[in-house]
């Protein structure tokens, strides 16, 4: 049975200049065009990162949310599997979060009450390991969201991004969120043949947070 709170994803790069204009022409009419900053909070010393848990605040088109993640594991192909709690936070306790004043687990706890995150919960205090959160960096991104359909009729959202990381390069990919991991292979097989046909070459794709912390590296460097 798949957890209630589970992100299932298939996730995979986009090749070559244009790519992600030439996807979403393809996949049809896009439903929303957001612009997103994502603030990504870890220890002083980086004990998530090297836990491989996220914790970031979302700002898109001026509304927040908190966002916590726990390691991803391998489902089958380009698709991974993760327990993840969000919660929407409205402008004033996003500043405290972001000045410092409150701290993002903390806030999202009292909003993502249900029992089945108390393992995430766990996770994540024994990787931060009492050490106090700050922000460590941002990325743009822009999302592009198209409703799609699969046969043979299983209705789904399909997300072309544009990230700008920290070092000035930019990242397309798009997502596709699944129901259940039993439909991995098929939506992958589908995806695959769309892109083919829009003359988009796709790859495997990391972690948004792994690319993040590459290109915080790079910059700062």
């Amino acid at each position: 049975m798949t957890h209630p709170h589970q992100e299932i994803e298939l996730k995979r790069l986009l090749v070559g200049a244009g790519a992600a204009d030439r996807l979403v022409l393809a996949l049809g009419p896009v439903a929303s065009d957001v612009e997103q900053t994502n603030h990504v909070f870890d220890t002083p010393d980086g004990r998530l990162r090297k836990q491989r848990f996220s914790v970031r605040l979302r700002n898109e088109d001026g509304h927040f949310s908190v966002t916590a993640k726990a390691p991803s594991r391998g489902v089958r192909g380009s698709v991974s599997a993760r327990t993840e709690a969000e919660a929407r936070v409205d402008t004033r306790v996003a500043e405290q979060i972001l000045a410092g004043a409150v701290d993002p687990v903390a806030a999202l706890r009292g909003r993502a009450t249900d029992a089945a995150f108390a393992e995430l919960w766990q996770g994540l205090g024994a990787a931060r390991a009492g050490q106090p959160l700050h922000e460590v960096g941002r990325f743009q991104n822009r999302r592009r969201t198209i409703a799609v359909v699969v046969p043979p009729n299983l209705a789904l959202r399909a997300e072309v991004d544009q990230t700008r990381l920290p070092d000035g390069r930019v990242d397309e990919e798009v997502e596709i969120e699944i129901p259940d991991a039993a439909l991995a292979e098929a939506v992958e097989a589908w995806l695959e043949e769309r892109a083919l046909a829009a003359g988009v070459e796709t790859r495997a794709s990391s972690s948004k947070l792994g690319r993040f912390y590459a290109a915080l590296g790079s910059a700062r460097a």
